[in-house]
């Protein structure tokens, strides 16, 4: 079956959370998002999140039920983790160490994706080589930032016959 149409980017990822007032002050004060608005939504409410001009990249969900240890991943909160791209390794390395600096207990990495992270725990043998970590926002949502990710060209395999043999495992 062909392609009939191009996505071209993650436009949004829409969140539960238990506590408005606090996931609001957390992706403002640690990712540094503006807030756009909130608004009233059925039993709770919902806000609208930037990283500069579109009028949202995260948009946060009051979570319609209780949620603890037992239900956290389940129903609603079925989200694996959202990755965040970064422009540079610079950019990058500077929010390793500013979200150290602020607390934030980074969870799994720094690490690199693929053959070129040798065989330490997830660093995926068929990754893209991007540079990564991860933690968690306050619900225990998982959160990755990352650069440098390769580019795999339209009709092009994955990986190239020239270099197959770099992602077997010895």
């Amino acid at each position: 079956m062909g392609k009939a149409f191009t996505i071209s980017r993650v436009g949004h990822v829409g969140i539960h959370v238990t506590d408005m007032d606090r996931s609001l002050a957390w992706y403002r004060d640690v990712l540094g998002l503006t807030l756009t608005g909130r608004w009233p939504m059925g039993s709770g409410e919902m806000a609208f999140m930037r990283f500069d001009e579109e009028h949202h990249n995260i948009v946060l969900f009051t979570h319609p039920t209780k949620v603890t240890p037992e239900n956290r991943n389940a129903g609603y909160n079925a989200l694996q983790h959202i990755a965040l791209e970064m422009q540079s390794r610079d950019e990058w390395l500077k929010a390793l160490n500013d979200l150290r600096k602020k607390g934030v207990k980074i969870e799994r990495g720094p690490l690199i994706h693929g053959p070129e992270g040798g065989d330490g725990p997830g660093t995926l043998l068929g990754g893209s080589g991007s540079r990564s970590f991860y933690f968690n926002d306050p619900d225990g949502n998982s959160i990755e930032l990352y650069t440098d990710m390769m580019k795999v060209p339209a009709g092009e395999q994955f990986p190239r016959q020239e270099y197959a043999e770099v992602f077997k495992r010895p």
